[in-house]
Order: structure tokens, then sequence, then C-alpha cells
């Protein structure tokens, strides 16, 4: 029970300063704050400095995060948990992972912001920018898969590797995005923000139905 005591502390803080800092990130977009001149900004400067061989890796690297992409393997995950009988794990994927996407989803239809615009565009779009799909998609999937391997280890070096290869991995998710001109910075950055609030809820409730229900 204190070990739970511990993670609803920590889970409430992160959700607490999580959900915040979108809400600074999202006021600031929709009032035209200064945080969207930087935006066009950057995006100006990435279009400008781009190249055909970077282009095509991050290309690569964006497609492969794509929700679409990300939705069926997290499918395949859930269902390995249901044949292994882990059901707290499949809770954790099929909230965590699912949930998050279609929550950003419900996100880019209040905020209604239009993405980037160039004269010659490396990416055509039609669909909302803010916040970023790709990023909340890579940032519950490689989320959720940082709990669950964590949890499984005793090593604090192993577990601060895991945590960093995912941090890693999603920043560069992120930057393909805004380097393709597919996003501003705030449009990841909320992003960002947003799973890591949807992952600290989702995991406080699978962990507090795994202890309450271990205690039936």
């Amino acid at each position: 029970m204190q070990s739970l005591r511990l993670h609803l502390t920590v889970g409430i803080l992160v959700l607490a300063v999580a959900g915040l800092l979108f809400g600074l990130i999202a006021a600031n977009v929709v009032s035209g704050g200064a945080l969207t001149i930087i935006d066009v900004q950057l995006a100006q400067w990435l279009h400008t400095n781009s190249t055909p061989a970077l282009t095509e890796i991050l290309l690569v690297v964006t497609h492969l995060h794509d929700p679409l992409v990300i939705s069926p393997v997290a499918i395949l995950i859930a269902l390995y948990f249901i044949w292994k009988k882990q059901w707290y794990a499949m809770w954790a994927v099929v909230l965590g992972i699912q949930g998050g996407m279609l929550l950003n989803l419900l996100a880019k239809q209040a905020f209604h912001r239009a993405r980037p615009s160039f004269d010659d565009p490396l990416v055509t779009l039609t669909t909302y920018s803010f916040p970023s799909g790709h990023v909340v998609a890579s940032t519950v999937f490689y989320g959720v898969l940082v709990a669950l391997l964590i949890s499984q280890t005793r090593s604090w070096r192993r577990a601060v590797y895991i945590l960093m290869t995912a941090f890693a991995m999603v920043v560069l998710v992120a930057f393909s995005r805004m380097y393709l001109g597919a996003h501003y910075l705030s449009d990841v950055l909320a992003a960002f923000l947003e799973a890591i609030a949807w992952l600290a809820l989702c995991l406080m409730a699978v962990q507090s139905y795994r202890v309450h229900h271990a205690k039936k």
C-alpha cells in the first residue's frame, strides 16, 4: 500500500505539471502569443535549411511513427498480453496507447489549428496541426513500453537506459515533424505534455486496480 501511495503521489504530480504546461501552451497558441512567433520563425528556418538526404531519412522516421502504424502494433502487443493472461499489461497498452491517440483526435478538433504553410512544402496535409498526432502516438507507445520494461528490472542503470532511449526516439519523431513542416514547435511540445499527462492518469488507474484486486 505504501508503494501505491508513492505511485499515486508521483502520478498526480506529473499529471498536474504536464496538464498545467499544456494549458499554458494552448492558451498562448489560441491567443496568438509570443510562442506562435517563434513557431513561424523556426518553421521557416528548418524549411530553408532542409536537405534531400535528411528529408529522406526523416520521412522514414515519421512514417514509422504514424498513428496508423502504431495503432495496429499496439493491438498486436495487447493480443500478446491477452494470450499470456497479463491483464494489467494489456489494459496499460489499450488505455495508454489507443486511448491517448483517441484523446488527441478530440484535441485536434477542439483547437482547429492550421498546419505550417510553404510555397514548396515537403509534405502536404489537410488535417489539423495542434497537438501533433505523431508525437502523441510515439510518446504513449514508448511510454507504456518503458513502464512495462522498467517494472521488470531491478537495475537502475538499465531503467535509465530504457528511459533515455525512449525519450530520444520521441525527440527524433518530434524533430521529424517540425523539419518536414507538418507541425510547429508548440504542436509537438503540447503533444508531448498531453501524452505524459494521459500516461500518468492511465498508469495510476491500472496500478490502483492491480493493487486493490490483489488484496481480494
